[in-house]
């Protein structure tokens, strides 16, 4: 009984965690507005300010590239989430 509901709490986390991550994607693809409104509101951005590496180079092109091709980007990063979760699912599943 305990390892069943070990694994039935690890898979909704998994599965919490991972649509969320895919809900947020699909926002970045389909409604970059709303994604950066939401991202205001939570005050949250990993590119925000120009960032300098240790050998004094700018990587502020890589948030310029990135909310230039979002339809390219978001539907990688939905992808990329989708298979996440079925894998980790998988992997709990075994367990």
């Amino acid at each position: 009984m305990g390892p069943d509901i070990f694994n039935l709490l690890l898979s909704g986390w998994l599965f919490l965690i991972y649509s969320t991550i895919c809900i947020i994607s699909i926002i970045f693809t389909f409604s970059l507005e709303t994604y950066l409104r939401i991202e205001d509101k939570l005050n949250f951005s990993i590119f925000s300010n120009r960032i300098l590496t240790p050998l004094d180079r700018d990587i502020d092109w890589f948030n310029v590239w990135l909310m230039k091709y979002n339809k390219i980007t978001g539907t990688i990063l939905i992808l990329l989430s989708l298979i996440d979760l079925k894998l980790s699912l998988d992997i709990v599943n075994r367990l």
